[in-house]
């Protein structure tokens, strides 16, 4: 973010405003001005223009007349998410934009579509090569919406919008200088007007950051009790930090400000977290009116150092402009669109009749379509009607030949002098199921109308009883087993004079494993007869 001249930063959080004003030149920051209070009632908060039109008239009541601005949105308005990226072998920043695009989609919860995305280097090299293997990068989301709500409170207060920042990075910007001088990473504490932002500051740059609303206390006695809640956050925050995989434990911790309670806190911290703890002061770039007490130094230090940052054009995020992935296909784009010009200046008439006759070829495929279509149709009712009259013709088929039967058991039967055949009867079980041709010669259950046939299946069990002696019915019984047409079994016990045989003769034509789920249909009966 670079930015020089005179400068208003501002932070709309909830009901408050804080502004700091002053003139921003290279590698110095002079403050002429601050603000915080509360929007009067009656004033929308998420309407950007009445919030706007009150931005400018309580700059103006209290004397910044700078025309550009810095909006500064809170930590917990922006999705922070630390990636690990492979390096750009041609050191184009445009590629990894693209890449923190990809990877950002696929990992955050939150739709994309609208929100500003930027990023900052975690490993940069001195002299700008890209040395090592990866690339750490810190990267940032802000919602679309709050995009579009600091443009409309920087047009409605008349103020010429040069960035929307992180406010955490202002914070960041006046640890980096401690961050330096250390083992490890610094645990940076920032209390503001309606909670504290804990961030990891490690090498100038922050690698971790959280934000929680605790409001700070009225008065002293509320000391105690917010000190208490903060080292908790500081535990929490901590832990998540070494969630990350980092190595490097936490060196220090630093607050910033240097009122009684930025004191207070880093004393409890330092008692809770056991570790040594500093209080972070302006740098001597920074000229500060001697009006300004402590209290007030303290809660605008975050947004006097996003001025510092642009004063040493520090690396930072800008969300109202985020790096964007070169258009490298812009020269092909041109290329395309100058050749394009060419065919309809010079080729107009060529154009016009290739033009008629894909016409003519989408219409005669259309034509093909509808017809393909109607012919498919009719060759499914062709199918249906087929499948229809061939399972009545299969089932009017005599499922058995009694004449047959009778005369194969006449010619079994012994001389009418030796045996006497009291009764005949006789019952036929059939079904008709709907198979296709197995792969190993076989038949399955047909899928489909095409390619399957109704076959008819069924068995006959046939009733004999007669009186003939013990010797001629054991002989009649072998003559019957014998044929192997027929299953034989008595029916009651064996009685001396008399015989009487159940015959089962099966069909050879194969029945399908389970009649009921025979496709498209299955028909059984029964027809018998008794004599």
């Amino acid at each position: 973010m670079k930015v020089r001249g005179n400068l208003v930063v501002l932070c709309h959080e909830g009901e408050r405003l804080s502004a700091v004003w002053g003139t921003v030149q290279k590698e110095r920051v002079r403050i002429r001005g601050w603000l915080a209070a509360e929007h009067p009632a009656g004033i929308d908060g998420g309407d950007p223009e009445a919030i706007g039109r009150w931005v400018q008239s309580a700059l103006k009541e209290a004397g910044c007349n700078a025309k550009a601005c810095v909006i500064a949105v809170p930590r917990a308005s922006v999705v922070l998410k630390r990636l690990t990226l492979p390096t750009v072998s041609n050191g184009r920043d445009g590629d990894l934009a693209g890449m923190v695009h990809l990877q950002l989609a696929r990992q955050l919860t939150m739709p994309l579509q609208g929100a500003a995305i930027d990023y900052v280097r975690l490993n940069p090299s001195e002299d700008g090569a890209k040395t090592a293997e990866s690339t750490e990068i810190l990267a940032a989301a802000l919602p679309g919406d709050y995009v579009a709500n600091a443009r409309g409170i920087a047009k409605s207060a008349k103020l010429r919008l040069r960035s929307v920042a992180l406010r955490g990075e202002g914070s960041a910007t006046l640890f980096a200088q401690l961050s330096y001088t250390q083992d490890g990473p610094v645990l940076g504490v920032s209390v503001t007007a309606r909670g504290v932002e804990l961030g990891i500051v490690a090498e100038g740059r922050v690698v971790f950051s959280r934000a929680v609303e605790i409001r700070p206390p009225t008065d002293v006695d509320g000391w105690g009790a917010f000190t208490q809640r903060v080292a908790v956050e500081a535990k929490r925050t901590r832990v998540g930090y070494r969630g990350t995989g980092e190595s490097a434990d936490i060196a220090c911790i630093a607050v910033l400000g240097d009122d009684a309670l930025a004191e207070s806190v880093g004393k409890t911290l330092s008692d809770e977290l056991g570790l040594p703890w500093e209080t972070v002061r302006f740098p001597n770039a920074v000229e500060l009116p001697s009006e300004m007490d402590s209290q007030n130094r303290a809660v605008l230090a975050p947004l006097i150092g996003l001025m510092v940052g642009a004063a040493i054009d520090r690396p930072t995020y800008d969300f109202s402009n985020p790096r964007k992935a070169p258009d490298t296909s812009a020269q092909l784009r041109q290329a395309v669109l100058v050749a394009a010009f060419g065919l309809i200046i010079f080729g107009g008439g060529g154009w016009v009749i290739a033009d008629q006759q894909l016409r003519s070829l989408n219409s005669k495929i259309k034509g093909a379509k509808e017809q393909s279509r109607t012919l498919t149709m009719q060759y499914v009712r062709q199918l249906r009607t087929e499948a229809r009259v061939n399972h009545i013709e299969k089932l009017r088929e005599p499922s058995v030949d009694w004449l047959d039967h009778v005369n194969y058991l006449s010619q079994t039967l012994p001389p009418a002098e030796l045996a006497k055949l009291d009764s005949l009867g006789g019952i036929a079980r059939s079904s008709v199921g709907f198979f296709a041709p197995g792969e190993e010669g076989g038949f399955t259950e047909a899928q489909s109308l095409q390619g399957g046939q109704w076959i008819k299946s069924g068995a006959v069990d046939l009733t004999l009883a007669g009186t003939a002696t013990r010797e001629v019915a054991d002989e009649l019984r072998a003559d019957l087993v014998a044929g192997e047409l027929y299953e034989l079994s008595t029916r009651g016990a064996d009685v001396a004079g008399k015989f009487e045989y159940v015959l089962r003769a099966s069909g050879k034509e194969p029945a399908p494993e389970d009649e009921g789920t025979a496709t498209p249909a299955e028909t059984s009966g029964e027809q018998g007869g008794e004599s």
